[in-house]
């Protein structure tokens, strides 16, 4: 706690250090966990970041639901909020070309390489995660021709999705895994913000054999993911419980494509962020709202990050009197009285 009030004594500086405590245990070398795993500090702010988080992603999807529902007055009910999971097949021309890129991929070891802006957790154990990991499944990096064959391929998936989700949506972070004959997950839901939603691509395809995504659905039933090479699926990981079933013996391990997909007011299926750690941003990444709107002074994407990050240390900590009077750039916040 020590540490949190440091950064609020030094006024100058705290957008700085502040954002030095969520950049740490990025881009870090392989097998490297973060300093950060299990200290009281970076989980008081882990908390206070979640709970700002959540509210700043349901503020947003609202009104980005409200803006696709404008402008599509004909489209009828969200088909994920009856089912809860969409399950599809990618277009035929890119199924084989899929899983071959992905066979080509480099397997690397599991590393702690979020992309900056993007969750973290310090509840991980430090001394088991990169080796549980690495024992469960193994981890590829994606290549630049992956990353335009993906892109591609949610471009032709865009209107599909939409339907779906019943907004306009862009692509998050991606990560390429195979799960272990084996090894199987616990189940669980991830904990991300309910607008945030996570796509599974299946190069090789899914099933009971091969391996598969089991997911307990809202009525109490628990299903499987099935279907051939190119099987993909949409679901709430949030609110449904779901495990990584493993291959059986003697299968090859089940690859798999993993995409979080993040509510917009344009769709967007371009490849930006990847990595062997990631999970799904903070913030929306994008607080312009429509294409060409101009951001009100103040509401810049720097400045709303820099008043995020300032409001984060005030929740993840109890101000005494004292350290409030001493901080007069509070008041632009809206926590002191002018």
């Amino acid at each position: 706690m020590d540490r949190l009030k440091a950064i609020l004594s030094d006024p100058e500086n705290s957008v700085r250090l502040a954002a030095a405590i969520e950049r740490e245990p990025a881009h870090l070398p392989d097998g490297y966990v973060s300093p950060l795993v299990g200290d009281p500090s970076a989980i008081q702010w882990y908390r206070a970041r979640k709970a700002l988080s959540f509210y700043a992603w349901d503020i947003y999807a609202a009104a980005a639901i409200k803006h696709y529902r404008a402008q599509n007055p004909s489209r009828g009910a969200p088909l994920v909020n009856a089912r809860s999971a969409c399950v599809g097949t990618l277009p035929t021309q890119f199924i084989d070309s899929l899983e071959s890129e992905y066979l080509r991929s480099k397997e690397v070891p599991w590393r702690d390489e979020r992309p900056e802006g993007y969750s973290f957790d310090p509840f991980n154990n430090p001394q088991s995660l990169p080796g549980y990991r690495d024992e469960c499944m193994t981890h590829h990096e994606m290549s630049s021709d992956m990353g335009a064959l993906l892109s591609a391929i949610l471009t032709a998936i865009a209107p599909e999705m939409e339907a779906v989700l019943g907004h306009y949506w862009s692509a998050g972070a991606v990560r390429l895994f195979s799960q272990k004959p084996g090894h199987d997950g616990g189940f669980h839901t991830d904990g991300w913000p309910l607008a945030v939603r996570k796509l599974m691509i299946y190069p090789s395809g899914a099933d009971a054999e091969k391996g598969t995504t089991t997911l307990v659905l809202r009525d109490g039933s628990t299903v499987n993911i099935t279907g051939g090479k190119g099987t993909w699926a949409l679901f709430e990981n949030s609110t449904l419980v779901h495990r990584a079933t493993a291959p059986l013996p003697g299968n090859n391990p089940r690859p798999t494509i993993e995409i979080s997909v993040m509510p917009a007011f344009r769709t967007d299926p371009t490849i930006t962020v990847h990595g062997i750690h990631v999970g799904y941003p903070w913030l929306p990444p994008d607080v312009k709202g429509l294409e060409g709107d101009a951001i009100p002074n103040g509401f810049t994407s720097e400045e709303i990050n820099a008043r995020s990050l300032l409001r984060t240390l005030m929740l993840a900590i109890d101000l005494p009197d004292e350290i409030k009077a001493t901080a007069p750039y509070l008041r632009g916040l809206g926590y002191l009285d002018a």
